[in-house]
């Protein structure tokens, strides 16, 4: 088996939000997509839940570096890894590849409610210090999403990597081919201009 081998590239950053919007039209959460150093490409929060503990919390670096970090075992062990953050929501992070040995990022989602009970939630609050009531309204503003929802969701998540892993290798493969012929181009127009000059 070949080793792993990470690549950083340069990611079309409208193509992958289209995606992680249509995939937030669904779920309404927390979707990153990391490069291969673990370096945040693009976030899309659709969560009221989220963004108080990601923007309006005195701990905002709490969610964004456990989801770094489960992005980078993503694309350190090139495969998915599930786990629940200290938001209480379980997030699923898989690999981006450009084929079967090369990793290029991770994509990070989460796929499940906040907890509903007060108890819970003012638990959060305090790990996080914000103030308990403006957490607890933020959970009353986001719509439960029913469970048959959640394993579509679950299902969309992986298939919506592969979209992105598959569109992105298209992306890169056409970067290279064009600089390959760009090169060539120069490379015959510079032998052309110095068998004129002779």
């Amino acid at each position: 088996m070949e080793p792993i081998r990470r690549l950083k590239i340069n990611f079309d950053t409208e193509v992958i939000s289209a995606i992680q919007i249509y995939l937030m039209n669904i779920l309404n959460t927390n979707d990153v997509v990391y490069d291969v150093d673990g370096e945040m490409i693009n976030e899309i929060n659709a969560s009221a839940y989220c963004k108080t503990l990601r923007f309006v919390s005195e701990r905002k670096d709490l969610c964004l570096s456990y989801s770094r970090e489960l992005a980078k075992s993503a694309i350190h062990f090139k495969k998915s890894f599930e786990e629940e953050c200290p938001g209480g929501l379980t997030l699923l992070s898989m690999p981006i590849c450009l084929d079967e040995n090369t990793v290029i990022g991770a994509h990070c989602v989460t796929i499940s409610n906040p907890f509903r009970s007060k108890f819970s939630v003012y638990d959060i609050a305090a790990q996080f210090h914000v103030d308990a009531r403006i957490l607890w309204d933020a959970v009353k503003k986001t719509p439960p999403i029913p469970k048959p929802i959640l394993k579509i969701a679950r299902e969309q998540v992986v298939l919506t990597t592969e979209l992105m892993s598959k569109m992105l290798d298209r992306i890169h493969t056409l970067k290279q081919s064009e600089a390959s012929m760009s090169k060539k181009y120069h490379d015959i127009e510079a032998l052309f201009r110095g068998q004129r000059s002779e």
